[in-house]
């Protein structure tokens, strides 16, 4: 790898030499620039400058141990957040406590505003107790408060997203082992400082890895500490729990509206006319309630089903006395058979009119009975 990569300050750049440069090319490198940037004898307006740079970088990249240094935190920080190398300070927990039990958790947190949306976009150092508590309260908020803008919509899926994949960053959890390796290591707690470097291994590349195997061969015998080991799984169940909660509530929501679009379907069908269609197009309505009735096919010139009242009873609007009574029927009465319930207790019934209702049928007796009119629907000669 280009020691460009790792020389976030450009110290390499400004002496003019590379990550492999001898330490005696290094040193007469040196003498030469600050020769000629000196600011006595170097008129440039950028020479004092220059001078000091090159002063500052010599003083790093001269010892083999500060250049290490530098160049591991060139793989975890950028120009513009890069640390002073002589005042690390050790990133702790949530409650400001030390522990080497630490990773890092890059979250994205949502609020919706009507029209627009915030954002906040941090990243939390958390032990394994407490990066439960702070993904399950940034799950909920994105979750119960992300969607309430137009805007909100879209940067809160994404970040959603985010705060999924990025549960285990490699990016945010090299930076933090090392970072707090490096304060160990200047602290004199070896052991911690192997500890942590020995993790960092897990986040970082191959590129990345023989400056990290170098490093923790400049600790010398240290003792590899133990850590408490991550259940990521978890965190990820975590995350999803809002989600599937707000999954059950839209289910269940949806079957009651079905049920209760079921139950009135069910009360309209219970009021629908019943059609019944003769062999010539002909069409007859009944306002007897649908149920499960069987159909006998209506032939207007078969004296077959037609039958009779054998005493006087009442005609029900549904195979059932619980039904409102359509009307009474005198004994005698002839009538049409359409139908009947599955238990055949029942039979629907046509009237000479051609409205239909249903008759028990043990009142009912094959045959005719009454005269039947001749304008009568349910009976027509030959």
């Amino acid at each position: 790898m280009s020691n460009q990569t790792y020389d976030k300050l450009d110290y390499y750049k400004i002496l003019e030499i590379s990550f492999d440069t001898p330490d005696d090319v290094l040193r007469q490198k040196y003498r030469e620039l600050v020769k000629f940037w000196h600011p006595d004898h170097n008129e440039d307006p950028r020479a004092v400058d220059m001078f000091q740079k090159i002063a500052v970088a010599y003083e790093v990249l001269k010892d083999t141990k500060s250049k290490l240094k530098y160049t591991l935190l060139s793989m975890i920080y950028d120009k513009d957040n890069f640390p002073d190398m002589n005042a690390l300070s050790l990133i702790r927990n949530m409650h400001g406590q030390e522990d080497i039990n630490l990773r890092a958790f890059h979250l994205t947190e949502v609020t919706g505003k009507v029209l627009l949306h915030s954002a906040i976009d941090k990243i939390y150092y958390c032990s394994p107790i407490e990066a439960g508590g702070v993904i399950k309260n940034i799950s909920k908020h994105n979750w119960t408060q992300g969607f309430l803008g137009v805007t909100a919509i879209f940067a809160n899926i994404k970040a959603i997203i985010q705060n999924i994949t990025r549960l285990n960053g490699k990016k945010e959890n090299l930076q933090l082992l090392l970072h707090n390796s490096m304060v160990y290591e200047a602290e004199g707690k070896t052991d911690e400082a192997a500890t942590l470097a020995t993790l960092a291994k897990e986040y970082a590349s191959k590129d990345e890895l023989p400056y990290i195997e170098n490093y923790i061969g400049t600790l010398g015998q240290a003792s590899l500490l133990s850590v408490k080991k991550w259940n990521y799984q978890k965190l990820l169940r975590i995350q999803l729990y809002y989600p599937f909660l707000l999954f059950l509530a839209l289910l269940l929501v949806f079957g009651l509206w079905t049920l209760n679009s079921a139950k009135n379907s069910f009360n309209d069908n219970s009021n629908v006319k019943e059609v019944v269609i003769y062999k010539n197009g002909q069409k007859a309505y009944s306002d007897v309630a649908v149920a499960k009735i069987f159909d006998i096919p209506v032939d207007v010139y078969d004296t077959q089903k037609l039958y009779h009242t054998t005493e006087k009873t009442s005609a029900m609007h549904g195979a059932d006395k619980s039904f409102d009574v359509f009307k009474v029927v005198e004994e005698g009465t002839t009538v049409r058979v359409t139908g009947y319930t599955g238990d055949k207790k029942w039979l629907r019934v046509m009237f000479d009119n051609g409205e239909m209702a249903f008759i028990e049928a043990d009142k009912l007796q094959q045959g005719i009975g009454n005269e039947i009119p001749l304008w009568s629907k349910i009976y027509k000669e030959n």
